[in-house]
């Protein structure tokens, strides 16, 4: 008895979970759905953009942003369950209404009967002087002509016909919707076993770390990417024109295989696509700073640091950090080109502090005890190759050729 009434809750319950599922409702919600959230993914900032946008705002609003991944809609976990959804939604409706589209595109027509036509609203009745076969013969190849096949019945009283074309075309929604499955599968396998990054790699050096875009980590490619000489083309007026880097690609400290990397020449290896994206300069050892009295310019000490390194003043109270080289740097709208960024920190206060090779006495403006001038460094062309693997993009191609033509079919072809 127990076992009946279960079955009898569990059967109910899966009749309504299929009819939600089932429903066009359904489909137009989470269509709005993911059409709203995408539009809301395209207004809301990066992570970091987030941080200083929530600096200072209630704990609860930082953790639900967190929890809803707002900092990154389009790989949150609720917008890919919303698209698991649309694509068992999308599933759910073709079984339910296939079986009975398939019974019609399959059935085989059959001719009307004389009284059947007789019954129609829509009817035109004409009369035509000549011998019967001659006209049936006509009718025939009228149709033959059209490509259409002919299903007849003849008897004493009357000769009755049916052709049809396109039948088939009613399955044009379902090719759509196949495509519109293939578009998730090729989306969630790129977004489940693929990634997107970057790896910038001096000459005469490799790596094999790529850093994930938007703060999401790093990866290791297991194998190594060596920049054997990197190369730029400039116009007349200094601005680059092309630029390109010589790699080669080794597995175990062996070189397996040799290419040039071009602007909008990508090369792939290990179904892993690297693009020439950028390219730039950065510090190569050390960079030797000299301090200087402001009082009369003459020479304190002098320091041979490091990115990271922290030095003393003379005075004993005064720190210098050096943090970043930067090749073009600007503040506001001046650009101070080659510029080292550091920081002093004196009386429990941290002086954001900018050292232009091409300017010595910039730090001047600083004012105080001391000011430093860099006296000399060395640095090495770097190039910067965008990384992506993605191991959904075929699928997602052949999505898009099943939802295109699904919609011609549907739009451009029909039943007659």
């Amino acid at each position: 008895m127990n076992k009946n009434k279960n079955a009898g809750y569990f059967e109910k319950t899966g009749g309504v979970l299929w009819n939600l599922f089932a429903s066009l409702k359904l489909s137009v919600f989470l269509f709005a759905s993911i059409t709203l959230s995408s539009i809301a993914g395209t207004f809301i900032p990066d992570k970091m953009g987030l941080i200083k946008f929530l600096h200072g705002k209630s704990i609860y609003l930082i953790k639900a942003v967190d929890f809803l991944e707002l900092y990154d809609i389009y790989f949150s976990w609720w917008f890919v369950l919303l698209i698991i959804t649309l694509g068992f939604n999308i599933i759910c409706c073709s079984i339910e209404r296939l079986p009975g589209v398939f019974k019609i595109v399959f059935k085989k027509p059959f001719p009307i009967s004389a009284p059947r036509i007789e019954s129609f609203d829509l009817k035109a009745r004409e009369s035509i002087d000549g011998d019967f076969d001659f006209l049936v013969s006509n009718v025939r190849k009228y149709f033959f002509k059209k490509r259409m096949p002919v299903y007849e019945s003849q008897s004493l009283e009357a000769f009755t016909c049916t052709s049809e074309k396109g039948r088939w075309t009613r399955l044009g929604v379902y090719v759509t919707h196949f495509g519109f499955l293939l578009l998730i599968a090729g989306g969630l396998i790129g977004n489940l076993m693929g990634f997107s990054g970057s790896i910038e790699i001096p000459e005469k050096e490799e790596k094999s770390v790529v850093n994930l875009y938007k703060n999401k980590g790093i990866i290791d490619l297991g194998f190594n990417v060596y920049c054997e000489s990197f190369k730029i083309e400039r116009y007349e007026n200094g601005s680059p024109r092309s630029y390109e880097s010589k790699v080669v690609f080794k597995e175990k400290q062996k070189e397996v295989k040799k290419d040039v990397i071009r602007v909008n020449k990508p090369v792939k290896y290990n179904k892993i696509k690297f693009i020439q994206s950028g390219y730039g300069r950065k510090l190569e050892g050390s960079v030797n700073i000299g301090l200087y009295k402001m009082s009369d310019n003459s020479k304190a000490a002098e320091f041979d640091v490091n990115e990271g390194d922290v030095v003393v003043f003379p005075d004993g109270r005064t720190k210098f950090t050096l943090f970043s080289f930067r090749p073009n740097f600007h503040i506001s709208k001046l650009n101070l080109g080659e510029t080292f960024i550091g920081f002093i920190f004196k009386d429990n206060k941290e002086i954001p502090v900018a050292l232009p090779v091409g300017n010595p006495g910039f730090d001047r403006h600083r004012r105080g005890d001391f000011f430093l001038k860099i006296e000399s460094f060395k640095t090495k062309n770097y190039t910067s190759l965008q990384v992506n693997k993605d191991p959904g993009v075929n699928i997602v191609y052949l999505g898009f050729i099943f939802l295109i033509s699904g919609c011609f079919i549907s739009f451009f072809m029909r039943h007659k």
